[in-house]
């Protein structure tokens, strides 16, 4: 009877097996397809879900770094079901030690560099199994990773077209330079701005005055070294959070993970291995980097570049800077007004429409 039950659990295993591993798929207008990707001992778990007939597909590359885009694209948190979905297919998938996570979280020696390979190794298995062209879609830090992979695989990389949503470059590391440099010119450009348009006038004064007599936004002597990156924070959070707020999860999304996901999120934390562990290790990475000082190595693919008119993640200056270091023939840049960090929220059809123009 033992024999038994373990010739019925093989059989049940080289099934599933089988049909996790097909690379022939059938195109539709609607498809939902879930499954995972092989790279080494670990297993990737991957939604592609919308229109493969056009034989173009958005591979989104989530922020954080860490969070879970399977949550994301169960809860159609960009909104994309009813827009990009009807025009293309979206690609959505898990980073390493994330979410429905399954086999060996190690990053090796560097994480960067290996989400940069769990990266490759799905824009070229969706390249091939669809046969369709792969665009790579990052927001925040997955545009960070994206700018990353255009560095590393050049003229090699599986996407033809890359677009970059609301991706800063500069790190903590620059706290007493760049970072700080670009926010600053921000606050005061916004203000500039507002006041024109007769919004918070008195409050944006303020700023100005304060702004005046801040030369430089920099780590101080003393108790409290921070103090003029927290008034900084202040007046952000004031002025530009109340109106252009992060979009956040609401009590009915949360259900929706819970209870309807087409995947189990507990192996990632039962291995160990958490969120925190990982965003921590990436950041630190990054500041050893120094990705802006290679950004000009990025001088052939097609790139679009977004960012809201008042993010202070990626706020317009430092999206200007990084542009004009990208050597490409091939790129392009769009500031949406009246957006902050999450432009497919705040104005989703002028979103849409330029990603359309991009992607077309």
């Amino acid at each position: 009877m033992i024999k038994m039950y373990k010739w019925l659990l093989a059989v049940i295993i080289s099934v599933i097996a089988f049909s996790c591993s097909r690379h022939d798929f059938e195109t539709n207008g609607n498809a939902n397809d879930f499954f995972h990707i092989r790279n080494g001992d670990y297993n990737i778990p991957l939604i592609v879900r919308g229109n493969t007939k056009t034989k173009k597909i958005i591979l989104f590359i989530q922020g954080g770094p860490g969070l879970n885009t399977l949550d994301f694209a169960k809860i159609d948190f960009g909104g994309w079901k009813k827009t990009l979905e009807n025009d293309y297919a979206i690609a959505y998938y898990d980073q390493r030690g994330m979410g429905n996570a399954q086999g060996n979280f190690s990053l090796g020696n560097s994480a960067l560099n290996t989400w940069v390979e769990d990266l490759h190794t799905i824009a070229s298995f969706l390249k091939k199994a669809y046969d369709s062209e792969i665009i790579l879609m990052g927001h925040s830090f997955g545009g960070v990773l994206m700018y990353k992979y255009m560095i590393e695989k050049g003229s090699n990389g599986a996407a033809s077209k890359y677009i970059s949503l609301n991706a800063p470059v500069s790190t903590d590391a620059e706290t007493d330079t760049l970072r700080w440099k670009f926010r600053r010119t921000f606050l005061y450009n916004t203000a500039i701005l507002e006041i024109s348009r007769g919004k918070r006038v008195q409050r944006w004064n303020e700023v100005l005055q304060w702004l005046s007599a801040t030369p430089e936004i920099k780590k101080l002597p003393g108790e409290n070294p921070y103090r003029l990156m927290d008034q900084w924070n202040i007046y952000v959070e004031d002025l530009v959070y109340t109106d252009y707020p992060e979009k956040k999860p609401d009590f009915k999304d949360y259900i929706d993970v819970l209870l309807f996901s087409p995947y189990n999120p507990l192996p990632a934390y039962l291995k160990g291995t958490f969120k925190g562990d990982i965003a921590d290790r990436i950041q630190e990475e990054l500041r050893v980097e120094n990705l802006m000082s290679s950004m000009s190595q990025i001088n052939n693919q097609r790139l679009l570049m977004i960012t809201g008119r008042y993010d202070d993640v990626c706020v317009p200056e430092e999206l200007d800077f990084v542009f004009n270091k990208i050597t490409s023939s091939q790129k392009e840049k769009y500031i949406i007004d009246s957006a902050g960090h999450s432009p497919f929220d705040n104005q989703p059809e002028i979103f849409y429409s330029v990603i359309r123009s991009f992607v077309q």
